[in-house]
C-alpha cells in the first residue's frame, strides 16, 4: 500500500514536469484540474488503508504486552508452586523461597524488557507514521496552493480582457449613435439596442474543503 502511495506522488509529480508553462512566467505552470482532483482521489483511496496499517501494529503492542503478562503470571504461579512443594516435600523453606524469589526476579526482569521493547517499537512506528503522513499532506498543500493561484490569476486575467473588448462595443456603439438624427437614435435604440448583460463583476475560485 506504501508502494502505491509513493507511486500516487511521483505520477503527480511527472504530470508536474510534464505541465505547459503559463504565459509570460518561467515558474507557474498549466495545470488540469480534473487530473488533479483524481490524483487527490487515489490518496485519500490509499492514505486511510496506511494509517490502519499503523493501528494494526499498534494493535499488535498490545497484543505482546498482554502476553507478557501472562507468560508473567504463569511463571509466578509456577514458582509459588515450586515453593509450595519444596517446603511440603523436603521441609527445606528457605531453599524453596529463595528459588521462587530468584525465579520471579527473572520473570519479571523478562516481563519488564519485553514490555520496554514493546514501548520503544510502537513509539517509533507511531513516530514515523505520523512524519510519513504529514510529509504527504505538506506535498499535497503545496501542489494545491500553487494550483489555486493559477488559476485565480488566469481568470483574473480573462475578467479584464472582457472588460476591455466590451468598453471598446460600448464606445463604437456611442459613436455610432452619435452620428445619427435624433429620431433615427430613438429608432435605433428601441429595435437594435445592444444589451451588454449586467456588469461583469471580479471571479474568484473557492474550493470547498473535503
Amino acid at each position: 500500500m506504501a508502494n502505491r502511495i509513493e507511486q500516487v506522488i511521483a505520477d503527480i509529480e511527472e504530470y508536474i514536469d510534464g505541465c505547459k508553462m503559463q504565459a509570460f512566467s518561467n515558474t507557474k505552470i498549466i495545470v488540469d484540474r480534473p487530473q488533479i482532483e483524481q490524483f487527490l482521489d487515489e490518496l485519500r483511496e490509499y492514505t486511510p488503508e496506511e494509517v490502519r496499517k499503523y493501528q494494526r501494529m499498534l494493535n499488535n503492542r498490545d497484543k505482546i504486552l498482554n502476553d507478557a503478562k501472562k507468560k508473567a503470571a504463569e511463571t509466578e504461579e509456577k514458582a509459588q508452586a515450586y515453593a509450595e512443594h519444596m517446603v511440603e516435600e523436603n521441609n527445606i523453606t528457605r531453599l524453596a523461597y529463595e528459588r521462587a524469589n530468584d525465579i520471579l526476579k527473572e520473570a519479571n526482569e523478562r516481563a519488564e524488557a519485553v514490555k520496554e521493547s514493546a514501548s520503544a517499537d510502537a513509539r517509533v512506528i507511531r513516530e514515523g507514521a505520523v512524519a510519513y503522513a504529514n510529509d504527504i499532506l505538506s506535498s499535497l498543500q503545496s501542489i494545491l496552493n500553487g494550483s489555486i493561484e493559477d488559476i485565480s490569476r488566469n481568470f483574473t486575467s480573462l475578467i479584464n480582457t472582457l472588460s476591455d473588448h466590451r468598453n471598446i462595443v460600448s464606445e463604437n456603439q456611442k459613436e455610432l449613435n452619435s452620428m445619427k438624427g435624433p429620431q433615427e437614435e430613438t429608432a435605433a435604440a428601441d429595435d437594435a439596442a445592444i444589451d451588454l448583460g449586467p456588469e461583469l463583476t471580479d471571479f474568484s475560485v473557492d474550493f470547498e474543503d473535503e
